[in-house]
């Protein structure tokens, strides 16, 4: 009984903590200093708010972003944790097909941001699938609620604490 109040009570400084730095951050927006995170992703264009996606119980946040593949892809973080010898195709798959889902700490970080860690996990994971079956190239689509968007777009889901996203993809 003793350790369940001791994590009520520290969920409870996290829970008030993490609304703390939320209110400040809101009132320096507020007061027309924008973070150089918000900054960056105004200036960029790289991912545009498409919504609220579906709430578990109604509860929480869920809200959706169409984020660019080639922005990602062509990122500084891109060359530093992709491997260069697999190439990564993205807007159609082929036959046989693996689904991969990752998720992106949101902490500090702005929804673009966490949308490109997250979509370059993913695109990793398939890489090392690739890596391991002798396979040269990656095909990927956005596969999120088993719905594919192709195009040069992937949808990724950002909630209070971390970001979503989930691929379809084929190795060749």
């Amino acid at each position: 009984m003793r350790r369940f109040s001791y994590l009520i009570a520290l969920s409870s400084v996290l829970a008030i903590s993490a609304c703390a730095n939320n209110q400040s951050q809101s009132s320096a927006g507020a007061s027309g200093s924008a973070s150089s995170h918000e900054q960056h992703a105004k200036a960029s264009g790289a991912c545009r708010s498409a919504g609220e996606g579906r709430k578990v119980n109604g509860k929480g946040k869920n809200d959706i972003y169409m984020c660019k593949a080639s922005v990602a892809l062509n990122s500084a973080e891109a060359k530093s944790v992709l491997n260069p010898n697999i190439k990564v195709s993205y807007g159609s798959t082929g036959n046989k097909t693996l689904v991969s889902r990752q998720i992106a700490n949101m902490v500090g970080k702005s929804p673009e941001e966490s949308c490109q860690r997250a979509f370059l996990s993913t695109v990793k994971r398939f890489q090392s699938t690739a890596l391991e079956k002798n396979a040269k190239s990656v095909h990927l689509v956005s596969y999120f609620d088993k719905k594919t968007v192709g195009g040069d777009e992937y949808e990724c889901h950002v909630a209070t604490w971390n970001s979503r996203v989930v691929l379809k993809g084929s190795l060749h």
